[in-house]
């Protein structure tokens, strides 16, 4: 099995005598397999490879139980010096001994490992841009026309003004309606590309937790009124976070849709926030649908929805909103969670730094 390592194996005893190598070592140095097992591993080192081995390699294996990258040279049967890196682990055996195991790799063949790990590298992120490219132009091409089609339903309404019926004015709501629903998919899409390919901007800087939260809270309170659901924000809180205020005001308001979302009518949806000694929280409570276990451990995957026919009705979406949400929260340095249970509702938390001096 040994042999099948793509570099020189050595596996060395507590007084440094190799008991066991794979053939690719004996290439390297040109000595046989009996020729090296039960002898020193001073054997294959150049003088000053071998001291440091016994003063340095050896004593930081025994302690540390590994190491990394450490420069050597080999010395072959030809007395030929062969630059190696090598890598080392403690490994301690049924009889309770230890076996230091080596991994040896050639310069030369590390620099050509190294070449095929940053083709790799480019390649994958060609394909990243490509990939946020194609979702880019997805979004941009929905946009377009969605863009066309509610300007012209506000001409519209605007020309009819009162001269239109119920019936037409329904029909002219739906058609925003749905308008506007689409637009923040395509707004999805886009956001999720960018954070996917490490093309999303983040500014952290101070600001209120309270004025940031208030607005979320406004905007959200439309929602609420025409779902008969109580919107209810508990006590004010003078905290200054470290994030971004846009895209906290974005989580938040994904939250305050969802929770609407599916909580039956006259239920009610709150809003309160705590802290600790480094974070700030903010907690989004709903005395909806609630899920299971396995549910909540996949909501935060893209493109996965909570499946409730009689709550999501028209308002459906490409299941990226809370997995967007999550990462927004990560990248300003803290955290989403959920707390679930079902028929009882849902809690999700929002994690935040506390800033270390106050807005201005």
């Amino acid at each position: 099995m040994i042999d099948n390592i793509p570099g020189g194996f050595l596996a060395l005893d507590d007084e440094g005598i190799i008991k066991a190598v794979n053939e690719r070592s004996c290439t390297l140095t040109g000595y046989k397999k009996t020729e090296l097992i039960n002898s020193h591993v001073k054997r294959i080192l150049t003088p000053g490879s071998t001291i440091f081995f016994q003063t340095h390699l050896y004593p930081l294996i025994k302690i540390e139980h590994h190491a990394k990258e450490i420069y050597l040279s080999l010395l072959s049967a030809e007395k030929e010096k062969i630059p190696v890196l090598v890598n080392a682990e403690k490994k301690d055996v049924e009889d309770g001994s230890s076996l230091y195991c080596c991994l040896v790799l050639p310069v030369e063949r590390r620099s050509e490992y190294e070449d095929q790990l940053l083709h790799a590298k480019k390649k994958a992120e060609k394909k990243s841009e490509q990939k946020e490219r194609f979702l880019s132009m997805i979004s941009h091409e929905l946009r377009t026309p969605l863009n066309t089609i509610l300007g012209m339903v506000d001409l519209l309404s605007e020309e009819l003004n009162g001269n239109a019926g119920n019936e037409e004015r329904e029909y002219l709501s739906l058609i925003k309606s749905a308008g506007k629903n689409l637009g923040r998919l395509a707004d999805d899409i886009l956001n999720f590309a960018k954070l996917e390919t490490g093309y999303f901007e983040i500014a952290k800087e101070p600001f209120s937790l309270e004025e940031a939260i208030i607005k979320a809270y406004m905007m959200a309170m439309r929602k609420a009124d025409e779902k008969g659901i109580k919107l209810i924000r508990h006590q004010k809180t003078e905290l200054t976070v470290h994030a971004d205020a846009d895209r906290l005001q974005q989580i938040l308001l994904n939250l305050l849709y969802n929770a609407i979302k599916f909580t039956d009518r006259g239920g009610i949806v709150q809003l309160h926030t705590d802290q600790d000694d480094q974070f700030a929280y903010i907690y989004v409570k709903d005395n909806g649908i609630g899920m299971s276990a396995d549910k909540q451990d996949r909501i935060f995957d893209p493109f996965v929805q909570i499946e409730h026919n009689s709550h999501t009705g028209n308002d459906s979406g490409f299941g990226l909103g809370l997995p967007i949400s999550r990462k927004l929260a990560r990248l300003m340095g803290g955290d989403l969670q959920v707390e679930s249970t079902p028929g009882r509702g849902s809690v999700f938390t929002v994690r935040l730094p506390i800033a270390e001096s106050p807005a201005s």
